[in-house]
């Protein structure tokens, strides 16, 4: 999958790049946590009840989000949460990206 897959697929769906942590995501407190990655220079503007953001922070996954957008790993978590049958939710794409930064 690509993430013009994703896209097409999912376009409800944006993974962001914050600061740190976002706990209990809120609008408020996402955007205030936001950095502009290259594939996602702005926050997401049409934000309705369907929207699912799923933010990734650099102080969680530094190695991972300094070789990717965020955007890119959300793809790869989705890919490898695919092949382990496991739902898409932030709790597994978490999980699966923590492996990819010690990897790294």
């Amino acid at each position: 999958m690509t993430k013009a897959d994703l896209k097409s697929r999912l376009p409800n769906v944006h993974f962001i790049k914050t600061k740190h942590p976002v706990e209990r995501p809120n609008i408020a407190l996402l955007r205030e946590a936001f950095i502009p990655d290259d594939d996602m220079p702005v926050f997401p503007e049409n934000i309705t009840d369907d929207t699912r953001i799923y933010p990734l922070s650099v102080t969680a996954y530094p190695s991972v989000l300094r070789r990717m957008t965020a955007m890119e790993a959300g793809v790869w978590a989705i890919e490898k949460c695919h092949e382990q049958n496991w739902a898409l939710e932030l709790d597994n794409f978490q999980c699966c990206l923590a492996n990819l930064e010690m990897d790294f």
